[in-house]
């Protein structure tokens, strides 16, 4: 049975007003889709037609907010181009690996390594607050960034849920990056998987492009905003919003579980 979608519907309005917020939320620190994604189950889209329209749908608002980074100076080109390219290799090997594993096994442990995530952002204050890869060596950055690829690519691939917020936490974390450096390197990444995911669900028709068009436009609207607060506002908007995301996706994980 086809499904049909009118921009001019309550349904459109809502999920003109989630997109926007999505963008910001991705822009700011990614997890965007934990908004949109159950917004699009909520106005009623069949399940098989939710990845893909959502995935067109943050193309462009996913492209804004790194052109605003790359302008604004706030990249790492060396350790982003290192993960890019890992992180579609991992994505790939997180796919294959959830047809052969229930994704139960790593809800349970991201129901506790979430909390554990969200203490070290809450109580370390000076987190992500300065820039010190150039403190570390090369050979440690390229290391850091290839495990962050390969790593989080996985999970990307294997359970998608807030993977924007651990590519964040890991240029934090293993490269030494600011949040908002990391915050733009994560848009490098992402881009180049939403890149070929939104490819893929394009040709196979999986895709409900009037939805994709009015979302569109706010999810740029949002990612251009978005990315601003995060350059002018660094780690005071940052940190605020990485715990949001991460409560979240402790949400969703709780109701998946329980």
């Amino acid at each position: 049975m086809d499904f049909t979608f009118s921009i001019l519907s309550a349904e459109g309005v809502l999920l003109a007003f989630t997109f926007f917020f999505s963008g910001i939320i991705d822009a700011v620190c990614g997890g965007g889709g934990l908004l949109s994604m159950p917004m699009y189950l909520t106005i009623g889209f069949p399940a098989h037609l939710v990845t893909g329209t959502n995935q067109c749908s943050i193309f462009f608002g996913g492209a804004t907010s790194l052109v605003r980074y790359m302008r604004g100076g706030r990249i790492h080109w060396p350790s982003a181009l290192t993960a890019a390219p890992l992180a579609i290799v991992g994505a790939f090997l997180g796919a294959r690996l959830n047809l052969v594993l229930p994704e139960r096994i790593l809800e349970i442990v991201m129901i506790v390594l979430v909390p554990l995530v969200a203490a070290v952002i809450l109580f370390k204050r000076d987190f992500g607050a300065e820039n010190h890869i150039n403190e570390i060596s090369s050979g440690r950055m390229l290391a850091g960034a290839l495990v962050i690829g390969l790593v989080i690519g996985a999970y990307q691939g294997f359970y998608g849920a807030g993977s924007g917020t651990f590519f964040m936490l890991g240029f934090c974390l293993l490269t030494r990056l600011d949040l908002t450096t990391a915050s733009g390197n994560t848009k490098v990444v992402a881009f180049c998987a939403n890149l070929s995911s939104a490819a893929t669900f394009a040709l196979s028709g999986a895709v409900v492009w009037p939805a994709v068009l009015l979302a569109t436009v706010f999810n740029i609207a949002g990612s251009y905003i978005g990315a601003g607060l995060a350059m002018k506002r660094g780690a005071k908007i940052i940190r605020p919003m990485f715990l949001f995301v991460l409560a979240l996706l402790f949400l969703r994980l709780a109701g998946t579980l329980f």
